[in-house]
């Protein structure tokens, strides 16, 4: 399922290194030359942070909501989970987001199988299922976190507690056997300082 550092890739995602490879060609919605064009923006902001790692005044680079689902989708595919597809993020008002792809529950179950209640509705589902995740960015000294707000899968509203503790079980590693909390702080990217998020577009301060 999406996590914390997914949604620090949707924003801020690290520059891919380039390789020469026949590219797939995109759904529609997609574009390589979007895609190409936040990959210079972030090669950018990485060069400045180098130069100049400290700013009297901030500097802000806009992101469209077009680039970004162009950048995760074919530049940035092969680090996305493996359980995701189809990946469509939309940046709203007030400072909120929202996530939608499509979820392989049979290996999402696979990994949480061992700590899920019987109760758990996901459960009775299986294969590829749509999923939407709303939430509001809250930034803070250099970090961000999401505050969940509704969380759906096949059109049906799970507990946010749910949500967490499937994640948390999906990824216990040895070197964190607690898994991942969706809901803690995490640092951004390249020194920027802060994210401000309006319909389509992302501002990043830095």
């Amino acid at each position: 399922m999406f996590a914390p550092a997914l949604f620090a890739l949707l924003l801020l995602a690290p520059v891919a290194s380039a390789e020469e490879a026949p590219r797939p060609v995109p759904r529609p919605g997609l574009s390589w030359a979007e895609a190409e064009a936040l990959d210079r923006k972030l090669t950018a902001i990485e060069k400045q942070r180098v130069v100049a790692p400290r700013k009297s005044r901030p500097e802000t680079v806009t992101v469209t909501e077009s680039e970004l689902n162009s950048y995760l989708n074919l530049t940035m595919a092969e680090k996305l989970p493996k359980e995701v597809k189809d990946l469509e993020v939309h940046l709203l008002e007030h400072e909120r987001l929202q996530a939608n792809g499509l979820v392989d529950l049979d290996k999402v179950k696979a990994k949480v199988a061992a700590t899920s209640s019987s109760w758990n509705p996901l459960l009775l589902m299986g294969g590829f299922v749509p999923v939407q995740l709303r939430g509001r960015l809250v930034n803070r000294d250099g970090f961000g976190s999401i505050v969940w707000e509704d969380v759906q899968v096949n059109a049906w509203s799970l507990p946010i507690s749910l949500l967490e503790q499937m994640v948390a079980s999906a990824t216990k590693k040895p070197d964190n056997p607690e898994g991942v909390d969706i809901s803690a702080p995490f640092r951004l990217p390249y020194s920027v300082r802060r994210v401000r998020l309006e319909p389509g577009r992302a501002f990043l301060e830095f």
